[in-house]
């Protein structure tokens, strides 16, 4: 990826836009923030799903672009994440968001309020969100921005040095970002994270499994959708077997405790819409606990 504001950043932002302008009894979340982070076409696009009589256009026109799967899959990954996140801070204190991107969490959901939260993310992307919090006059004390340029700079120098307490139960969350990365640098964020949680702590990370990236693949989305991401200059290089994911968590001292597709929460929350609307079997959240590493 370019050292620009991400794509995937402003696409995520639509997504829970589209949601957002729902009718409230149908909606999985709300974002009131989301249309601030769009360019000015997106953010008309966004306002015309809205219009209950021009929603199915818009909302037919970005899918044809981006194809079934992307949009169903990042409005049930944004809610299987926020709830998952609510839960684990009932009884964590601190909160590192990887690649924050234009995450709204720290400013909507009432269980980050109190809890120190630590957004992580590349300098360009991170000074576009800063400008657009400060505009909107939203920002909070208790979040710490920490400018990461991943390929260059010390992840863990960087959070210790912003003020992440070690003695305190963290939960991080990893959303959207391991299927760009090589096999070698999920390893060595998951060796940050592990070793950054000194008294234990939850991740939330998703993932794609591994066999939308070949050629055939059981997904009739997955040929589309990784084009697409290729296109624009952020291709899919990492994925996993979901059959394989609780070894690989547990050898990077990691506990795998659920693992969904957006498929599966498709299914939870959204039986009232059609199957064109569910989320993908592709793409997966998971939860693990992350071992105490000073128990004896």
């Amino acid at each position: 990826m370019d050292g620009g504001p991400s794509f995937t950043a402003e696409t995520m932002a639509l997504q829970r836009a589209f949601e957002s302008h729902l009718p409230s009894q149908r909606r999985l979340f709300t974002d009131p923030f989301a249309d601030a982070f769009l360019r000015p076409a997106l953010r008309m696009l966004a306002a015309m799903s809205g219009v209950p009589v021009v929603r199915p256009l818009a909302v037919a026109l970005y899918d044809a672009i981006g194809g079934r799967g992307p949009r169903p899959s990042a409005i049930v990954r944004t809610k299987m994440i926020d709830d998952a996140l609510s839960e684990a801070l009932s009884s964590h204190e601190q909160c590192v968001i990887l690649g924050a991107g234009y995450d709204t969490r720290p400013y909507r959901l009432t269980a980050m309020s109190g809890r120190r939260v630590f957004e992580v993310d590349h300098p360009t992307t991170q000074a576009t969100k800063r400008a657009v919090v400060e505009r909107l006059g939203i920002g909070l004390d208790n979040v710490t921005y920490v400018a990461v340029d991943f390929e260059r700079d010390d992840l863990a120098g960087k959070l210790v040095e912003a003020g992440l307490d070690r003695d305190t139960r963290t939960v991080f969350v990893w959303e959207g970002v391991t299927q760009y990365l090589t096999e070698e640098a999920v390893d060595s964020t998951l060796e940050v994270i592990h070793g950054l949680a000194g008294l234990g702590g939850v991740l939330i990370v998703t993932y794609v499994d591994r066999r939308a990236l070949t050629e055939p693949n059981p997904f009739p989305e997955a040929h589309r959708w990784v084009r697409a991401v290729a296109r624009v200059g952020e291709p899919w290089i990492f994925g996993l077997l979901p059959q394989e994911a609780p070894h690989f968590f547990a050898a990077r001292g990691l506990h795998l405790q659920r693992d969904s597709s957006t498929l599966d929460g498709s299914r939870h929350w959204m039986s009232d819409r059609t199957r064109r609307h569910w989320g993908s079997e592709l793409y997966r959240v998971a939860i693990a606990r992350i071992s105490d590493t000073r128990a004896v």
